[in-house]
């Protein structure tokens, strides 16, 4: 063999050694299953959100086994409806727990199902992101396995608030809130902020979960009034209905809750537009203003139809749990547990369509690049028209 045979042979063997060790890894954990919880509101008024949810779970579940899944494993997305009920989330989750191949949870929706859940979570050490649930007491229990993708209430309400009257010189509030932790929490945030900023509240109400006639409420009202705020989700739509019925041209203005082209556009139809129109809070950017959203919403709306709300966010929460995984399953050669999982959570950045910034997390488990934005209603979408708060 001549002196430069005898110095490539080695290259060349570690080259093998090289591709034979990547597609080893790559097959790992081929043959096995994992399983990844999807908990929300399949039913209820609140289905719009969880539905979307789930379908973007789906997507980001079934491009990635087309991939290969997760080191040769393949990946299943179990979907699991809590009805918007804290007790019925508390049972959800105790089935994730007690499916040993389940390694994380996106979800879930509403708050006060989310706070419910958490414990159960705890107990059993599964890795659990919510896409959108914003109450703050969603990452105040302490949980180390809890992470949120979305702002907080007590960022949400307070900017929101201290905007609408620094632009649009909004001096006297009514609040409404629908009486769940997520309204209840939203409407406090906003109450701080807007007196924060110097303005009043004339009155502050709870309306029922599910009503669709709020005149009577409305009439009651002091008549010196520029803004009704509302915190909740599918009555925001009715309200501002019935405000312009009654001829109250005053502005609308609603927390994310209201960020629904079925929940709020639809429902609302034209008086959406109507007086001096709504202002509607959004917690991601429109969908092509980060790289890769245009693409993602075109594969969504070929398979589900239009995005409703939360499925960049969903998307990326079932691709953060997953890459976790992965990172976890490569680290230990082998099917990781869920504490590894935790883990790779916490430690990793992602960067997805949803932010324009990676996301990554506090010692709380919020998102420290989460953003909030101001949108109106204008030929029957939402039109982002300012951002307002972000890390």
């Amino acid at each position: 063999m001549s002196h430069r045979s005898r110095l490539v042979a080695p290259v060349v063997l570690a080259a093998l050694l090289a591709v034979s060790a990547a597609g080893s890894a790559a097959a790992q954990l081929a043959g096995q299953e994992i399983h990844i919880g999807v908990g929300g509101p399949l039913t209820t008024p609140s289905a719009t959100f969880g539905t979307e949810m789930r379908q973007a779970v789906d997507l980001a579940v079934a491009e990635r086994n087309a991939a290969g899944g997760i080191l040769g494993a393949r990946v299943v997305a179990v979907a699991a409806d809590d009805q918007a009920d804290n007790q019925k989330g508390a049972a959800v989750a105790k089935g994730f727990c007690d499916d040993p191949a389940d390694l994380g949870v996106v979800g879930h929706v509403n708050s006060g199902v989310t706070i419910a859940a958490e414990p159960v979570y705890g107990g059993c050490g599964l890795a659990m992101i919510t896409p959108m649930s914003s109450s703050p007491g969603v990452t105040e229990q302490g949980h180390a396995n809890v992470f949120r993708l979305t702002n907080r209430d007590d960022r949400k309400g307070p900017s929101l608030a201290k905007w609408l009257n620094a632009n649009l010189g909004k001096r006297r509030a009514v609040v409404l809130d629908d009486g769940t932790t997520y309204g209840k929490g939203l409407s406090d945030g906003f109450v701080q902020g807007f007196e924060g900023a110097g303005a009043a509240v004339v009155t502050r109400e709870s309306v029922k979960q599910g009503d669709t006639d709020f005149r009577s409420l409305l009439g009651r009202l002091p008549k010196d009034f520029d803004l009704v705020f509302f915190a909740g989700i599918r009555e925001g739509a009715y309200i501002v209905k019935d405000m312009r019925a009654l001829g109250m041209s005053q502005l609308f203005a609603c927390g994310d809750g209201c960020w629904s082209v079925d929940g709020f556009i639809k429902p609302a139809g034209d008086a959406a537009t109507a007086g001096e129109g709504v202002r509607i809070l959004s917690a991601a950017p429109a969908i092509g203003k980060v790289p890769g959203s245009t693409d993602f919403a075109a594969r969504y709306t070929a398979k589900y139809g239009p995005i409703n709300n939360y499925a960049a966010s969903s998307y990326d929460t079932g691709r953060i749990v997953m890459a976790a995984i992965e990172q976890a399953a490569k680290a230990k050669n082998a099917l990781p547990t869920r504490a590894d999982v935790v883990a790779a959570v916490r430690a990793n950045k992602f960067q997805g369509i949803a932010y324009a910034r990676p996301v990554e997390w506090d010692a709380k488990g919020d998102n420290k690049s989460a953003v909030i934005f101001v949108n109106v209603v204008e030929d029957h979408r939402f039109k982002e028209i300012d951002e307002i708060g972000g890390p």
